[in-house]
């Protein structure tokens, strides 16, 4: 499966377009300084099925790097790739980011069966190491939210890319 990053504003039509373009930049950066170049291979890991993917994007800078904040790579990055995950395999889109005491980042919606669900997503980046702790603290969190159909976890790790999409109703974890 192939994820194209260039392509966000595609997928989430409703996504403002500064937002999108700081998220792929970050993304981009995240993935370059972990020593990655576009086309590299993604392990995709959504809900119980682990295949493999690659992911593109438009080449950053790093001579700009230290001009970031660190751990805003790393989190913006991840909602890039999250949310295209997420539009690529589950035709989610955006509707409109959450606020704290949502207890998610962004709020999707989708048509099934011509029936609109929504979804509260709540999104977390590892620069390095493993993510399995940090998807069973993000679906703890994302559990909180009320007034939706569905609440989703999205982690990605940027040292061998990975991202692990789970909903709350699952209980098995990425690895």
């Amino acid at each position: 499966m192939k994820i194209d990053l260039k392509k966000l504003r595609e997928m989430h039509p409703e996504l403002p377009g500064d937002v999108a373009v700081a998220m792929l930049v970050c993304a981009a950066l995240a993935l370059q300084r972990n020593g990655h170049a576009t086309g590299a291979g993604v392990s995709l890991q959504l809900e119980r099925d682990v295949s493999q993917g690659s992911l593109s994007w438009t080449h950053a800078d790093m001579a700009t790097i230290e001009l970031h904040d660190h751990n805003r790579i790393t989190e913006d990055g991840a909602e890039a790739v999250t949310l295209a995950v997420m539009h690529r395999h589950l035709e989610w889109r955006v509707v409109r980011r959450m606020q704290r005491e949502e207890y998610a980042y962004w709020l999707l919606e989708r048509t099934a069966e011509r029936c609109r669900e929504t979804a509260a997503l709540e999104v977390s980046g590892v620069d390095r190491g493993s993510i399995a702790s940090r998807l069973t603290q993000k679906l703890a969190q994302v559990a909180k939210s009320i007034d939706v159909d569905q609440k989703w976890a999205g982690v990605v790790g940027f040292e061998r890319p990975i991202a692990a999409i789970e909903s709350k109703k699952r209980g098995k974890h990425a690895k």
